[in-house]
């Protein structure tokens, strides 16, 4: 959906943030969204009006000129922030309504199964170490005092009756992030004895978290049952803490199963997949399986990190990122570092490639054109081998 400089907009929230919170959209989240998403939010936060926390009609043209950006890194950015849990976007015909919400908690940043997880990929040890040492408090020493705090009902006594309004209030409206991750709860709760899980327990927000760990860490219903129930207390309490820790071990346990049982697959795994094969599982596949398939055993660790890279850097959909890494393998026979890859996303990204058709119609033609003119381009993309599977595309057309 394209985002015109005329087309309007209105902007709401239901707090103001205060200076800690704007210290962790600085150093948790900018990490994560880059400057330019980083800039656009507290744009839109100065323009809120703090005594009525809303703002009348602009048009999108004023954002455009404050920030210095086009209409597609707008919605490129905006896109960022809404995936992050701080924007959450509304449109009624030509009016689109942004209500901001605040940032977690340095605390629930940190420990969340996924963005402490992303931020700690971005930073590396060391630096994530250090970042979370400005957040943290030292404890203050109370052994040897007594809590001696009035109680309210020692002070106050009872009223007849409570009052009742229906009148809405400031509330903190903190910011969530939205994965869409099909997993499948039902088959997930059919293996969950009730005799060891209070499932009046697994709150919408316990299963918001196991949906994004199952997403992280790519682990179906069956794996994340067993991820479960080494999270559950005795008293039947979930530790959502413990939840995320559990799922990077049951991560590390199947990856280390997966490469015994897959010697037999890589060696006897057909390297030649047709045209249609490759759009389906570009279409289809996450971007873990799809290397599983092209080469046979399960990423490294090394290279889950430049597939990250890809989808936070690179402005392509994952079915482009997908096809992006069957592109780079089909040429190279081999997963090579993130320049690499690099170099050949931003060239489809500036050609306007926005689908797998259209990309594999352009390495068509730019390969042909390779071919006939024979001429050596210097300082472009890495030149170009056709794989099998592109061969048996073109004779499908």
């Amino acid at each position: 959906m394209k985002v015109n400089k005329l087309d309007k907009f209105k902007l709401i929230t239901y707090q103001n943030i205060d200076i800690d919170e704007r210290n962790v959209v600085t150093l948790l989240y900018q990490p994560l969204i880059g400057s330019k998403a980083f800039s656009l939010y507290l744009t839109l936060w100065a323009l809120i009006d703090r005594s009525r926390l809303k703002t009348p009609e602009y048009h999108h043209s004023k954002l455009f000129d404050i920030n210095s950006i086009s209409p597609s890194t707008f919605l490129t950015i905006r896109k960022k922030l809404e995936a992050i849990g701080l924007l959450v976007v509304y449109q009624n015909e030509d009016l689109f309504l942004y209500e901001l919400k605040a940032p977690l908690t340095a605390e629930e940043f940190i420990k969340d199964g996924s963005l402490g997880a992303y931020l700690f990929s971005e930073l590396g040890k060391d630096n994530f170490d250090k970042l979370v040492a400005l957040f943290r408090i030292s404890t203050i020493e109370k052994s040897g005092f007594k809590n001696i705090t009035t109680n309210f009902d020692e002070v106050f006594q009872s009223v007849p009756q409570p009052i009742e309004t229906e009148d809405s209030f400031m509330n903190r409206s903190k910011s969530q992030i939205t994965i869409n991750n099909h997993f499948d709860f039902d088959i997930f709760f059919e293996g969950l004895s009730k005799n060891f899980v209070d499932h009046r327990k697994i709150t919408s927000r316990v299963k918001d978290k196991i949906s994004r760990l199952a997403y992280v860490y790519n682990l179906d219903e069956f794996t994340m049952q067993k991820v479960f129930m080494d999270s559950v207390g005795n008293d039947k309490s979930i530790d959502l803490n413990k939840l995320s820790k559990r799922a990077g071990y049951w991560f590390k346990f199947e990856k280390k199963t997966d490469k015994i049982n897959l010697k037999d697959k890589a060696s006897t795994q057909s390297t030649k997949l047709s045209g249609k094969d490759v759009i389906e599982l570009c279409k289809t596949s996450s971007p873990i399986d799809l290397i599983e398939e092209l080469l046979g055993v399960r990423p490294a660790t090394v290279e889950l990190k430049v597939i990250e890279q890809l989808l936070e850097k690179i402005e392509l959909d994952y079915k482009m990122i997908n096809f992006l890494i069957v592109f780079v393998i089909g040429n190279t026979d081999d997963f090579p570092s993130y320049n690499y890859f690099e170099k050949i996303g931003i060239d489809w990204q500036r050609k306007g490639l926005s689908t797998v058709e259209e990309a594999l119609d352009y390495v068509k033609i730019r390969n042909k054109k390779r071919t006939t003119r024979n001429v050596v381009q210097k300082n472009l993309l890495p030149k170009d081998i056709e794989s099998d599977w592109l061969d048996d595309y073109i004779k499908s057309l």
